[in-house]
């Protein structure tokens, strides 16, 4: 064991890509690829995990990414592939044969089957299920029959249960059978005899407890459950907020149907946070650096198009006040102050709301304590900077009028803002529409509009005190 673990660290060090050595190992590798040199692709490979290894096809060609896997193990096989990004993995499978696909699943439980299948063609995969034992492909076509992003679509299969009428005797025999198949188990899930979920058994206490007690006496009956159609972020939420390593998984009757682990939770979270941060920038939660520059062309094209919808909205307001701005030209080099800052102020205000949105901490229960923050931190910060600009403007001008119309219009634009930017994905939440995905372009348009308005309107009111 010590010797692996040393092998590991030591193969990690090879492919750190900060390290002076990495280009010479990938190199070394590719040229054992070139003269199919099999023994030194092992001995550099030795010790080395899956996921460490797909990290080096990031630099390999897809033939020389081929053969370096089918060096590897089954086992080895399958955990690669889990790893992969994603547009990578449809790729790659599209390469593998059905028979590699199949020899690859047995190694795997049945969530992390379910997902590479996903990737396949209908007809591939039916191909690959049809490779499979009759039980195998009977538990898969159900599992992929449950809606996308949902626990049904997420969970296992392999769990271990007792029934509540047995003694911890038969329990043990029970789950000493189900270990050979399981990769690793949390709790003991304690069922009924028709498979109704009751509660759960810590492993531990089933292998603490003398034989002969009943397991009823031991069941813990606080057990978390979710049903086969909750969508997989209120599943993460749920782990996060009672810290869970496990869950089950129940049928309309109550029946356990499958598990959800907290490595898998821990993936839906990195997903749903990197799909935010894409999406607020009106980027495709699908794009990866791997993805086609034309692909990325046109998921990005359609908002660009929105944003300049509304840039010529903006624009319209500025040519509403021509004349204004032609008689007094400071106005143009002030214009983006107000703008900027209301644009920045909304982003903050949206970031923190879509955020509160995702964890749970907001709802529609109690939207209206978001927007009278949001609308409190908009007064305050829009005094704070409406006087730091009106100060700043009249030293630097010289003109007491132009400061107040600078330092009034940031004020008021600064309120827009935090209202906006709270409301705006509230109500794309209430029409069922994710507040990630258009949130920051609609705030931002609307500071820009209102800055515009209410400067340049202040400005065309107050025109004789600022020539």
């Amino acid at each position: 064991m010590e010797e692996e673990r040393k092998k590991e660290s030591e193969f990690r060090i090879k492919i750190d890509r900060e390290s002076d050595s990495y280009d010479d190992f990938v190199n070394q590798i590719k040229s054992s690829i070139e003269a199919k040199d099999q023994s030194s692709l092992k001995s550099m490979l030795d010790g080395a995990h899956p996921a460490d290894v797909v990290t080096l096809f990031k630099d390999l060609e897809r033939e020389e990414e081929l053969y370096l896997f089918r060096l590897l193990s089954n086992e080895d096989q399958a955990y690669s592939l889990v790893k992969m990004e994603e547009e990578t993995l449809e790729s790659f499978l599209e390469e593998l044969s059905v028979d590699e696909i199949s020899k690859t699943l047995d190694h795997i439980e049945t969530d992390e089957t379910t997902y590479l299948l996903s990737y396949l063609p209908s007809a591939k995969r039916e191909l690959v299920l049809a490779n499979l034992s009759k039980t195998d492909s009977f538990e898969i076509r159900s599992q992929l029959g449950f809606r996308e992003y949902s626990a049904g679509r997420l969970m296992s299969k392999d769990f271990a249960t007792v029934t509540i009428t047995d003694n911890v005797r038969k329990g043990i025999i029970n789950v000493r059978k189900k270990a050979k198949e399981i990769e690793d188990i949390y709790q003991i899930y304690v069922t009924n005899e028709d498979g109704v979920l009751e509660g759960f058994i810590p492993l531990k206490d089933l292998f603490l407890t003398p034989i002969n007690t009943k397991i009823a006496k031991i069941t813990n009956f606080s057990v978390f459950a979710f049903h086969y159609d909750v969508d997989q972020e209120e599943v993460a939420n749920t782990f996060k907020k009672y810290d869970l390593v496990s869950a089950a998984v129940t049928d309309d009757l109550g029946r356990i149907i499958g598990r959800i682990t907290v490595d898998d939770v821990l993936e839906i979270v990195e997903e749903e946070a990197s799909e935010d941060i894409l999406l607020m920038a009106g980027v495709s939660e699908d794009e990866r650096l791997s993805t086609p520059i034309l692909q990325s062309v046109k998921r990005r094209i359609i908002w660009l198009n929105v944003n300049l919808l509304t840039a010529f909205v903006s624009s319209t307001v500025v040519a509403f006040f021509e004349d204004t701005i032609s008689q007094i030209v400071v106005l143009a080099t002030l214009m983006p102050i107000v703008a900027g800052l209301g644009g920045n102020a909304g982003t903050q205000s949206v970031t923190v709301v879509i955020r509160n949105i995702a964890t749970g901490d907001l709802s529609f229960s109690n939207w209206w304590d978001a927007v009278r923050k949001e609308f409190t931190i908009g007064v305050l910060n829009g005094l704070a900077l409406g006087t730091v600009t009106f100060s700043m403007i009249y030293l630097v001008k010289g003109n007491l009028t132009l400061g107040l119309v600078v330092g009034t219009a940031m004020f008021v634009n600064m309120i827009v803002a935090s209202l906006v930017g709270s409301l705006v994905p509230i109500i794309l939440k209430w029409m069922k529409i994710d507040p990630a995905i258009a949130s920051s372009i609609f705030v931002t348009a609307t500071t820009d509009v209102c800055g515009f308005f209410f400067f340049l309107g202040l400005a065309t009111i107050f025109a004789k005190y600022l020539v």
